[in-house]
């Protein structure tokens, strides 16, 4: 039988196609990892070593702050008039310390109670896929008390669990909030074990570089500076999230309205700050060696720049420092290893072929007890750390005429003139994603971070705008142009906005931001 040449040469080149395109298929293929998920803080279970889930509980926050008002203005009116303000500490703690025992870690910041996470890497579950890999397949159990340096050798033995499940030489790896703490504990302690087994890492709203709102509680900082007071409350009250009543927050907006005329309370936030630092002193660290002054994970949290002070001041003599000397050992080799290499170690391995990349959120309000909390966010961390540097506008603003007119480039500026990312340590491999709180973490958003590795996109590829917009439970594209900020009222501190802010700030402790 004769086979004409033109039949011949379809054939040919079917076989050239296919050997073109069987290169291009596998090495899509091979660049698919499974990723290996490191949730935040307060999200995985604890038990006691009797098994009672530990956390989360049943406490009534509101019911708390009720039943503890009234006593604690009562010994707080007391030491405005002697000056001592012990009994206020004691009436504070006897309301709230007792919420937290149970899960508070000893004096070397261990749980020697025999409590534990519920997920460990050794029951989390392996299905045993070899493609089509989502974030919640390997995700990460582990006990978010410790020192993110402890759970780095959870992590070692973690990957090559996940390797043998899947059959694959590499994974990539995906650290949110807290989460990102371990990835790059693990980075910096196992340098050699990530160049061989690591293919992408990607940090979703990172606390690596420190949460401005913790400072301020570890380091007795605080500041209630009024426009950030307004942003925080103005924000809620808007979105129906911080009063549900209509009528009462119409009323307290009325109220601030009318003291803002007389100025009657124009220096309420520096009449807070004096009060605070009356009582700081013995408040603060008691109630933080009652709750997250004991766990590493919080101290990690902490800002490098702050470190130092927020040792000093929740350990502020030989006594203590000598009691929990353990626990400090812990924090500081964080603070050393990992937060003051980081972006070193970064740029170490990324020569050594990991690819970085950083995935920020924002246009929120921060809680406002620090100064400079007017800076653009996602709630809990700012623009600046997620993104390693990127310039951002306060909340509300936008860049100003000087600023804009002093770029060399407008290609990293977002088109709502609210962040330039050119300052970012890697300004093509970050991504922004605008309404989007810290608190949330949807499918939706994750997806974006494993197509990103999966692909090894940067922002110029243009596959994914640098800057997204979150509406409605999905990301629908790129940030709208021509942004008008909202008009700024001035001076707005009213003692409603702070209560009304406070009370907010506490449900969020009891609830867990940093998840």
């Amino acid at each position: 039988m004769k086979i004409s040449k033109k039949i011949i040469s379809i054939l040919l080149s079917a076989v050239m196609i296919a050997a073109i395109a069987i290169p291009a298929f596998a090495a899509e293929t091979d660049n698919e990892h499974p990723t290996i998920y490191v949730t935040g803080a307060q999200v995985n279970e604890l038990i006691d070593a009797e098994g009672n889930v530990i956390y989360p509980n049943d406490v009534d926050a509101g019911q708390v702050i009720k039943d503890a008002l009234m006593p604690c203005l009562k010994k707080l009116l007391s030491g405005f008039l002697t000056g001592d303000y012990e009994p206020y500490v004691e009436e504070f703690q006897k309301a709230f310390s007792p919420i937290f025992a149970d899960r508070v870690l000893d004096e070397n910041g261990e749980a020697s109670d025999g409590s534990h996470s519920t997920r460990t890497i050794y029951n989390c579950n392996m299905p045993g896929k070899t493609s089509g890999y989502s974030e919640y397949d390997y995700e990460l159990g582990y006990d978010w008390r410790l020192s993110p340096l402890t759970t780095a050798d959870e992590l070692k033995i973690f990957i090559e669990k996940v390797k043998a499940d899947t059959g694959e030489d590499k994974v990539n790896l995906m650290g949110r909030c807290y989460g990102a703490n371990v990835v790059a504990a693990y980075l910096e302690k196992y340098k050699d074990h990530a160049i061989e087994n690591v293919a992408d890492v990607s940090y979703l709203s990172s606390s690596i570089l420190g949460i401005d709102m913790l400072d301020a509680i570890f380091t007795g900082e605080m500041v209630f500076e009024d426009q950030a007071i307004s942003n925080f409350v103005d924000y809620f009250m808007d979105n129906g999230e911080l009063i549900e009543d209509e009528a009462t927050a119409e009323l307290i907006t009325a109220l601030v309205e009318v003291f803002n005329q007389v100025s009657v309370l124009g220096y309420t936030g520096d009449m807070i700050g004096l009060l605070i630092d009356e009582i700081k002193y013995d408040l603060f660290p008691a109630l933080l060696l009652d709750s997250y002054g004991t766990m590493p994970s919080y101290w990690s949290m902490v800002s490098p720049d702050k470190y130092e002070d927020a040792i000093d001041f929740v350990f502020p003599d030989a006594e203590s420092k000598a009691k929990y000397a353990k626990l400090i050992e812990k924090t500081e080799a964080y603070y050393r290893e990992v937060q003051l290499n980081f972006e070193d170690t970064t740029a170490y391995l990324t020569e050594k072929g990991i690819n970085f990349n950083f995935f920020v959120k924002y246009n929120f309000p921060d809680i406002p007890i620090y100064a400079g909390a007017t800076q653009q966010g996602d709630g809990t961390t700012s623009v600046y750390k997620q993104s390693l540097g990127a310039t951002a506008a306060d909340f509300g603003k936008i860049l100003d005429d000087d600023y804009l007119n002093s770029l060399e480039t407008y290609k990293y500026l977002s088109p709502d003139l609210i962040i330039d990312a050119s300052t970012c340590l890697y300004p093509e491999t970050t991504w922004f994603v605008k309404d989007l709180h810290h608190e949330t973490f949807p499918h939706n958003f994750n997806n974006l971070a494993i197509e990103v590795m999966k692909h090894d996109y940067t922002v110029s590829d243009g596959e994914y705008a640098q800057f997204l917009q979150w509406e409605d439970g999905d990301i629908v594209g790129e940030v709208e142009k021509n942004y008008a900020p909202p008009a700024q009222e001035s001076e707005k501190s009213a003692l409603f906005k702070f209560i009304t802010a406070i009370i907010k700030m506490i449900l969020n402790l009891f609830k867990g931001v940093f998840a």
